[in-house]
């Protein structure tokens, strides 16, 4: 349902409504709101942000290396 509401959103990545739906179903099975946020928000900076750091390294390899 996240990725659902994710697609009609129109905001780069999903941001905002992925989190929101996330949010609002686990609430809804029954854990408790403050949980609920953490665990998303810690899977948004796994999926989303930490992958950005490998990249950048890479990028700045590519770019001494003269392969870019």
């Amino acid at each position: 349902m996240g990725s659902a509401l994710a697609t009609a959103v129109p905001t780069p990545g999903g941001l905002g409504a992925t989190q929101a739906a996330l949010i609002a179903g686990y609430t809804a099975i029954g854990i408790a709101g403050s949980t609920a946020f953490a665990a998303v928000m810690l899977l948004r900076l796994i999926t989303f942000w930490l992958p950005i750091l490998p990249g950048w390294f890479a990028l700045i390899n590519l770019q001494r290396t003269g392969r870019l």
